[in-house]
């Protein structure tokens, strides 16, 4: 599907530097469209009274975007076709966009870019899941930072905007309702900051709900239900590690129960995220299995995924981690900001006594003493600080494939001719054959040998500069060559992941859009 896609796409010309506007000096307004309450609710007041919400009366100069992720629930993506023909019948230009792959060098696809918008598209040629599920893990929450959304939308909004509208100001329409003040102030700090550091203004944040209605969650929904008659469901993707928030249990079950092969799906990217990695569950420590678990209404779920993880194609991956030691306050302190080996004994600048009794300092010709480092090499107790937790590398290598079956009957063989010891993880149950553990203190190394479903990427750390990479940075720690087993395939460095200069933008060619739809969604 993505291959025939692909094809269907053509270069387009740098973005202009100024945008028309429909009125002459008035600037454009950009709702981003998340398919959910909030963001409908807005679209149908602008329909309903564009000029109370500085508009022009005709809709000229609003321009709908919808960043589409690819994960969205059936539901929601069926929903809209009840928002669909208001938009048409007023003309307002409404625009799909999605990543063109993974690396921010694949650009942003247009999928569509019309005044008659008539579908919404299920996904482009990127889906968030795919990459998960190739890395073998699940989203992650990083300090609470919603991490999948700045990727698969807001970076993905940014580039549109930034080839649509080039230097030209616009107003950008955000779906925070009243109870989300807090996340409006935020997001409007984020702007000041890009327009100050643009020294121009990029854009200038509106939140409707907030700032014109003073709108509740809870009187969003009511609008919406009591505008088009029917009861709008939250709008998230089914992996969402926040989805505790983004609906209650009970309703985020109930929609699991409801698309069984959706929970199906996100059942088999944890337990690949788990087998890789114990503590990765999709929501933290604790999983969706044993959530799901715990309500018998479940069971055709657990059921579904079950089946579908014993008929899924599995491998065996040797994974192997390196836990290394992290910078302290005082090596920064000594070291300066950049310091490739943190040397976690350095508790306080080396004395008088350090230096005499550690011999750290050579005599220049004059007879000059000279330290060789502002450290010493922490042979002595007293020398020492308390450790940090630094970095930690993974290597996963695929070294069998087959069935599952075959998969488990190989790793207890494997794990027994290397002497390795059999065990199931506390929580997962999923049997991994531990030939390393992890000593305490830093640096350390574990490795064990795990059955999974097939298709995660094998991946290290590579790198230019010799001893950089994670093979010499294994053998320096273990002392050990390479994976125990051989790996079926070798390993692929990665293309350049960032882009220099404006994004790549590409538009679907017109004449390929009927078929592709198909072929997307």
């Amino acid at each position: 599907m993505v291959a025939t896609a692909q094809t269907a796409l053509f270069a387009l010309p740098e973005p202009p530097t100024v945008a028309p506007t429909a009125r002459s000096g008035k600037r454009r307004t950009v709702l981003s469209y998340g398919l959910g309450a909030d963001s409908t609710a807005i679209l149908l007041k602008f329909l309903a009274d564009p000029v109370a919400y500085g508009l022009e009366p005709d809709l000229s100069d609003l321009i709908v975007v919808h960043a589409v992720t690819g994960d969205e629930w059936s539901d929601s993506l069926s929903f809209v076709d009840l928002v669909l023909p208001l938009l048409a019948d007023r003309k307002v230009r409404t625009v799909q966009v999605a990543r063109g792959g993974r690396r921010d060098s694949d650009g942003i696809l247009i999928l569509d870019d019309t005044r008659t918008p008539w579908h919404i598209w299920a996904a482009g040629p990127w889906r968030l899941s795919d990459e998960l599920r190739a890395a073998g893990t699940v989203p992650q929450m990083a300090n609470g930072r919603r991490t999948c959304s700045i990727r698969s939308k807001g970076w993905v909004l940014d580039a549109w905007a930034a080839f649509e509208f080039g230097t030209t100001p616009f107003r950008r329409v955000i779906g925070y309702h009243a109870g989300e003040r807090p996340r409006a102030e935020k997001d409007t700090g984020i702007q000041a900051q890009i327009n100050a550091d643009a020294g121009r203004i990029v854009c200038e944040p509106y939140y409707p709900l907030i700032e014109t209605d003073g709108m509740d969650r809870a009187a969003v929904e009511a609008y919406v239900y009591a505008q088009l008659g029917e009861r709008i469901r939250k709008s998230y993707c089914a992996q969402c590690p926040f989805s505790a928030s983004c609906a209650s249990r009970d309703r985020h079950e109930e929609r699991l129960r409801k698309y069984p092969e959706t929970g199906a799906a996100v059942l088999m990217m944890e337990y690949a995220s788990q087998a890789l990695n114990e503590k990765v569950a999709l929501y933290g420590e604790r999983s969706l299995y044993q959530q799901l678990a715990e309500d018998e209404r479940n069971d055709e779920v657990l059921t579904r995924f079950e089946r579908e993880l014993d008929d899924a194609p599995f491998a065996l991956y040797e994974v192997r981690r390196l836990y290394l030691p992290g910078r302290t306050k005082d090596c920064r302190t000594w070291h300066g900001k950049r310091c490739t080996e943190p040397r976690w004994w350095c508790r306080t600048k080396r004395s008088t006594t350090c230096r005499r009794e550690h011999q750290a300092a050579y005599e220049l010709a004059s007879g000059e003493q000279v330290d060789t480092a502002p450290w010493c090499d922490g042979e002595e107790e007293a020398c020492r600080g308390e450790q940090v937790k630094g970095p930690a590398w993974r290597s996963v290598r695929t070294v069998w494939e087959g069935s599952r079956s075959e998969a488990d009957l190989t790793l207890m063989q494997w794990g027994r001719e290397a002497g390795a010891q059999l065990r199931s993880g506390q929580k997962s149950m999923i049997k991994r054959a531990h030939y390393l553990d992890a000593e305490d203190g830093y640096p350390s190394a574990a490795a064990y040998l795990v059955a999974a479903p097939a298709g995660i990427e094998d991946k290290q750390r590579t790198a230019k500069k010799p001893g950089a990479g994670f093979e010499a940075k294994w053998t320096a720690v273990t002392g050990l060559v390479g994976t125990k087993w051989a790996p079926i395939r070798p390993l692929v460095v990665p293309k350049r992941e960032r882009t220099t200069g404006p994004v790549p933008v590409r538009y679907l060619r017109k004449q390929q859009r009927a078929s592709d739809v198909e072929l997307l969604a």
